[in-house]
């Protein structure tokens, strides 16, 4: 596993290595999306767009990184309280100023739009009726906050709160 501990230096099992050039490239072109790098814990709360109800509340765990060619790698790690887990895959590209996912599951973009600010948006290929819109917010190198809008059939339908805290 590679996180990023600086824009020069990767841990790899405990040692430290000199960064690739694709990976230095990847970290100066996309600054925001190089502080994101490492892994993440917090809570997702999805909620009904209409009535607030909590629709859903789980913990999660994410590792971003960018891989050795220069490609984006997230891990999701979900867990409930009734014992459920769930673990996605998502792979992606830089390309033409964006990060860019097309696989099985889903198609979207992301960008940065200032210092601490990426937006993403998506469809899922399984339901081809809804899309997402996120922001995500990077305040402090500690303490990141994510929110989904989730669209079904243009309208407005839930709002997904994520709370992070960066533990590695």
């Amino acid at each position: 596993m590679i996180y990023f501990q600086n824009c020069y230096k990767i841990i790899t099992n405990s040692e430290v290595k000199v960064m690739s050039d694709a990976i230095k490239a990847k970290l100066e072109e996309f600054p925001v999306f190089a502080r994101h790098m490492g892994v993440w814990e917090g809570t997702y709360t999805r909620m009904d767009a209409r009535t607030g109800e909590i629709l859903d509340r789980h913990r999660s765990r994410l590792t971003c990184k960018i891989l050795e060619d220069g490609s984006y790698w997230q891990q999701n790690e979900y867990f409930w309280d009734d014992g459920k887990t769930e673990v996605k895959v998502f792979p992606g590209e830089f390309k033409d100023g964006a990060l860019r996912f097309d696989n099985e599951r889903l198609k979207g973009d992301a960008f940065e739009v200032d210092q601490n600010t990426i937006v993403l948006t998506w469809v899922n290929k399984h339901e081809p009726n809804v899309r997402y819109a996120e922001i995500i917010t990077l305040e402090s190198d500690t303490h990141r906050s994510r929110v989904w809008q989730h669209f079904e059939s243009g309208e407005f339908a839930k709002i997904t709160v994520i709370d992070e805290r960066r533990v590695s």
